[in-house]
């Protein structure tokens, strides 16, 4: 595993001279607490504070990220969900359901959205199988093997779903093609891998300065192009972790599909009941899988 952008960019300081951007960063960070130790301009009392930042190391990023990740095994709670998906020919529709979400490490997700107490909506996935069921004008269950071609094909990917929660560890492969660059607020840590020659984009994560939580995840399929852009948008404190309760997503596909969810009475030390990671198809809905190549006109 390498770090492209901070040893490319130390030795290229090196050779120009230059002190690189890490370098930069330290020296303005130590010449402006000089100068608020000789100010004097205003008594102490009428001086805001001073705010630190301490640039951190992908490794001390990441460790921090992980030791995080592993502290939550499963999470149990109640979500509101606003679904944006299209129908074809142009058209879209928009559904603001509540229900529940469910995930057991390291595979098990579910999903759900109900109106008046019915079921409209399902999303699951378990360590074999997938599924996602909508009801309204179509009643269809779209299914597959886990893992397999047709959950690329699927509108929204279980996977993808799961990894934009941010609660899953990050592990680099030996040979990953990793990009780490600091900013004043942020941490951003790209992850490639070689095809045919060329290093291709395979996600990259936002980590918060302060928190080291993750703030955004995008990911990218085998040919570099942008699958998820997902946002975390606020942190609670549920116990002694602190858990993204509203996110906002857009899967990317043939056609976009945007996802809202807000998430109450999170759960960390209440296990879901484990059939509902088991598929069933519902009563009536027609069955498609995806695993099978696509019908041609």
């Amino acid at each position: 595993m390498t770090y492209g952008a901070a040893g490319r960019e130390t030795r290229r300081a090196k050779r120009e001279g230059k002190p690189s951007r890490y370098a930069l960063n330290l020296l303005s960070a130590i010449l402006g607490a000089a100068a608020l130790a000789a100010g004097g301009c205003a008594p102490a009392s009428q001086r805001a504070a001073p705010e630190q930042t301490l640039v951190r190391g992908p490794q001390e990023v990441l460790a921090a990220h992980n030791a995080w990740a592993d502290s939550i095994r499963h999470v149990w709670a109640r979500a509101d969900l606003m679904l944006d998906f299209p129908l074809g020919e142009g058209k879209r529709e928009r559904h603001d359901v509540t229900g529940h979400l469910f995930l057991e490490k390291p595979s098990n997700l579910f999903v759900h959205g109900e109106v008046l107490g019915q079921d409209v909506f399902t999303l699951g996935a378990s360590a074999e199988r997938f599924w996602l069921w909508i009801k309204p004008n179509v009643n269809t269950v779209w299914t597959g093997q886990r893992g397999g071609p047709g959950e690329a094909r699927l509108i929204i990917s279980p996977s993808a779903l799961a990894e934009a929660l941010g609660v899953f560890r990050i592990d680099l492969e030996p040979d990953a093609r990793a990009d780490f660059v600091a900013y004043p607020e942020h941490y951003v840590l790209s992850v490639g891998r070689a095809v045919g020659g060329k290093r291709v984009l395979v996600r990259r994560i936002w980590f918060d300065s302060v928190s080291l939580r993750p703030m955004r995840v995008d990911l990218f399929d085998a040919t570099g192009r942008r699958t998820l852009m997902a946002e975390l948008l606020k942190y609670e404190r549920v116990g002694a972790a602190e858990v993204c309760t509203v996110y906002r997503a857009r899967f990317y596909g043939d056609e976009e599909v945007d996802l809202v969810l807000r998430l109450k009475g999170v759960r960390l030390d209440k296990k879901p009941n484990p059939r509902v990671f088991e598929y069933r198809p519902p009563p009536g809905a027609a069955e498609k899988d995806l695993d099978q190549p696509p019908e041609t006109p």
